[in-house]
């Protein structure tokens, strides 16, 4: 994935290098020294926050996409892990069915009673 470089580091990017529509947002963004220091700290992404989002949506609405990308990925890559795990030879080695595991992709609990009432038999 090709990160741009005004996601990365937007602090120390030239202006004059990124496409025409987000200079002047990020000509804001680089002005503004509360977003400065909380990025030189380290611990803070600034967009992880609620802040860029409400006081710069044309840059949150770019840099999104990059942001949102890694966490997407890794589920992706834990469900085909757990996947080829069960289908390779160590499969006979499972013991699922005797102690009860199964394969789980996430950690969200499905509502079965609100997926009953949806449900249209045809």
């Amino acid at each position: 994935m090709d990160i741009p470089i005004w996601v990365s580091i937007p602090f120390e990017v030239n202006v004059a290098e990124i496409e025409l529509s987000l200079q002047e947002p990020l000509i804001e963004l680089q002005s503004d020294e509360i977003m400065r220091a909380k990025f030189k700290d380290g611990k803070y992404n600034i967009w992880k926050t609620n802040d860029v989002a409400t006081k710069y949506p044309l840059l949150w609405d770019k840099a999104q996409f990059y942001v949102i990308a890694f966490p997407t990925s890794y589920l992706v890559e834990a469900g085909f892990s757990r996947v080829s795990q069960i289908l390779s030879k160590a499969r006979n080695r499972l013991d699922i069915v005797k102690r009860g595991d199964k394969p789980s992709l996430t950690s969200i609990e499905p509502n079965i009673k609100k997926l009953v009432e949806k449900h249209q038999p045809q």
